[in-house]
């Protein structure tokens, strides 16, 4: 479960890149790709250390029009895989 209050940090070896298919993340300890969405940027872009999820969510909906519970939902659990994976702290 996500902390709303809390101010997630980039790992700082995630690298990211354009591919032909678009943005894609890259850990190259753990030969790791991942290809990213509009909305996924968005919030990685937003992930700075500075802002906590509930500023997050509210800078998404400003970009995004959508529910506010769905942005909880799927920010929340796009914050748990990179957690997951340690591309953030």
């Amino acid at each position: 479960m996500v902390d709303m209050r809390h101010c997630f940090k980039r790992n700082g070896q995630i690298l990211r890149k354009e591919s032909k298919e678009g943005p894609v993340l890259i850990d190259p300890y753990r030969r790791t790709l991942i290809q990213l969405n509009p909305t996924a940027l968005e919030i990685w872009q937003l992930v700075d250390g500075t802002r906590s999820v509930m500023e997050i969510i509210e800078a998404m909906r400003d970009v995004f029009e959508a529910d506010e519970e769905v942005l909880r939902k799927d920010i929340a659990g796009f914050l748990e895989d990179m957690m997951k994976r340690e591309m953030i702290r």
